[in-house]
């Protein structure tokens, strides 16, 4: 008796009937082994979900934009977030609710269900990553309802045109790789890109977005093949280009042409203008990194920065001539007389410039003439007899105190001494008239020189002034054209932001 027990108890399953342990399962369980999805003799996932061949399967297509992730323009990429809608009709399932218990909808495992074959005809990806595997809810009537979250890297063609001040408009492709419209049509859903969870991006601004549907026929043959196509308009923020890229190229040039206002004795012109274009290299390092290496555009920042350049090494070559009119040489030559009028004359007042008054060569002239004229007039005779006359008075005084014989030997010798004396006082005199000549010779050179360096002087200040203000004119209407009046143009030409 002991024996039989086990046998017994193997043999219970097989008393009980399938119904029962049909009963004893979840109403979803029980709905799965109606439909029969995870058997291939009943449900085969690699046919088309429906019983007449001719008939199509029409796939509602729908695009959820989730993010804006980035928009590598180097690349020529978009990255986006989204949840890619899908929903279509599959005839092999069917169920009566009151038979489960009033279940309607059932969640499946998308990999046993037939899948349209949508991709993303412009992916930039390998294609390998798929999409997540999710769950698809199929309800009583058939309806397949399919959603997977994906991150999509597609190709988009950059216009950089006017950046940072650029919009790009940027298309995802989407369709049927195999099936044409006589098998599996698509069609949009409700007509329009759904945003309603979407997250704003730091550097892109969403300002548009549409959803279309488009039929073409490829060389290969007669079929038409439809396909839904995505529009992203974006504009870029130019907040951080502004602060970080703009304003201070702007204040270098300012800073180019205020090396004018500096007086040439400070020698820090050059320094302060070659420091300024080594900023600029950097600038255009700085952008050059987020520009796509094309020829096809040129960005409007990259045209700011040509001209901000092109401007600073100009201010270089007029500084370092304005320093040559500043410093004309040891022995400068007088200022020629087209240029005293040009800019002595014109510009300086002009530009408001005040010189200082020259000197004038004739009262020099006259001042010296004067003085060699008074040296030339004077009485050599006159200065002679003066030095005789004291000698004799001094010879007159002794004649009373020495005999009458040492007197006479001192008369026989006045004659030579004073004859000696007289000689001696003209070769004097003849020396310090030599040396007087070359001194106002010398002192009139010098005053020469002196207003010819004053009027170099003058020219080079003259120069400065016209400098600042040209150069600060190039800066303020580059800056106007480039910065402001052509994105303004833009935005007006294509709608606004």
């Amino acid at each position: 008796m002991n024996v039989l027990w086990p046998k017994l108890f193997l043999l219970l399953p097989c008393l009980i009937s399938t119904k029962t342990v049909q009963q004893l399962l979840p109403d979803e369980q029980k709905l799965l082994h109606h439909l029969g999805l995870f058997d291939p003799e009943i449900y085969d996932k690699s046919v088309r979900p429906v019983f007449n061949a001719s008939k199509n399967v029409v796939v509602d297509f729908g695009f959820t934009l989730i993010q804006i992730v980035d928009m590598e323009e180097k690349n020529q990429v978009l990255v986006t977030n989204a949840w890619l809608v899908h929903k279509w009709i599959d005839d092999r399932i069917r169920w009566n609710r009151s038979e489960f218990s009033g279940l309607y909808i059932l969640r499946v495992p998308s990999h046993v269900l037939w899948l349209p074959d949508i991709v993303l005809y412009n992916n930039a990806d390998d294609y390998t990553s798929g999409f997540m595997p999710i769950n698809a809810m199929v309800y009583e009537d058939g309806t397949i309802f399919w959603s997977p979250p994906s991150k999509l890297r597609s190709s988009c063609k950059v216009d950089i045109t006017y950046f940072p001040f650029d919009r790009q408009k940027c298309a995802l492709k989407f369709g049927s790789w195999t099936y044409d419209k006589a098998q599996v049509d698509i069609t949009a859903t409700n007509g329009s890109v759904d945003v309603a969870g979407y997250t704003s991006n730091g550097e892109w601004l969403l300002i548009g977005h549409s959803i279309k549907r488009h039929e073409i026929q490829y060389p290969i043959g007669n079929e038409i093949y439809p396909d839904v196509t995505v529009t992203i308009v974006m504009q870029r923020r130019i907040l951080y280009y502004v602060l970080n890229i703009i304003f201070p190229c702007f204040w270098l040039n300012i800073l180019s042409c205020l090396t004018f206002l500096l007086p040439s004795e400070a020698g820090e012109k050059i320094t302060l203008n070659i420091t300024a274009l080594l900023s600029y290299s950097v600038f255009m390092l700085v952008v050059a990194e987020s520009m796509p290496q094309t020829s096809e555009f040129v960005p409007l920042i990259g045209i700011y920065l040509t001209i901000s350049m092109s401007t600073s090494s100009l201010c270089v070559i007029v500084t370092v001539l304005v320093l040559k009119l500043h410093h004309p040489g040891p022995q400068p030559h007088r200022v020629p007389r087209w240029i005293r009028i040009v800019f002595l004359g014109f510009l300086s007042n002009l530009v408001k410039c005040k010189c200082g008054k020259r000197r004038r060569k004739h009262r020099k002239d006259r001042a010296g003439l004067s003085l060699t004229d008074s040296l030339s007039n004077i009485d050599f005779t006159e200065t002679s007899s003066i030095f005789t006359n004291n000698h004799g008075n001094s010879y007159q005084g002794r004649k009373f105190k020495y005999s009458e014989e040492i007197q006479n030997k001192r008369a026989e010798n006045k004659m030579d001494f004073d004859m000696q004396e007289r000689h001696e006082s003209e070769s004097n005199i003849d020396d310090l008239m030599c040396h007087l000549g070359h001194m106002v010779s010398q002192s009139d050179k010098t005053e020469v020189e002196l207003e010819a360096i004053d009027e170099w002087r003058q020219v080079a200040r003259v120069a400065d002034r016209v400098a600042f203000v040209v150069f600060l004119f190039i800066t303020l209407f580059s800056a106007s054209v480039v910065l402001v009046v052509i994105p303004c143009f833009v935005y007006d030409e294509k709608g606004g932001i």
